[in-house]
């Protein structure tokens, strides 16, 4: 996958995007790079995570389908990297812990630490 963001003008609408909107095809690289910029102590839902990297690539909203893929492999290309604040965007529920066998109290210790909401 190249370090691109790919937006395409929706000809039809798409899960919460409309007909005419731009929508954003991020990548895990671009993912990583939102992520590792997430402030100390800040926690984004994935919509707000999917909202935001629209408005960096100057879009209207992000695929979510492609945005849930592309963080998973984010966070696993990744996840030996104590500074990748993926917590700041998943919780220890979060379905992703699951299916990359995080350590989910490892992440709740996290977002305690640094004031997250449980």
């Amino acid at each position: 996958m190249l370090n691109r963001n790919i937006v395409k003008i929706l000809d039809k609408g798409f899960s919460d995007i409309s007909a005419g909107e731009k929508m954003l095809i991020s990548s895990p690289e671009k993912i990583s790079e939102f992520i590792y910029a997430i402030p100390k102590g800040v926690f984004l839902s994935i919509k707000e995570l999917r909202q935001g990297l629209a408005v960096k690539a100057g879009a209207d909203k992000t695929c979510p389908v492609t945005t849930g893929i592309f963080l998973r492999m984010a966070i696993e290309q990744h996840k030996d990297d104590v500074n990748f604040p993926y917590w700041r965007v998943v919780d220890e529920k979060h379905p992703v812990v699951k299916k990359l066998n995080l350590d989910g109290s490892q992440i709740k210790k996290k977002r305690v630490n640094e004031g997250l909401p449980r």
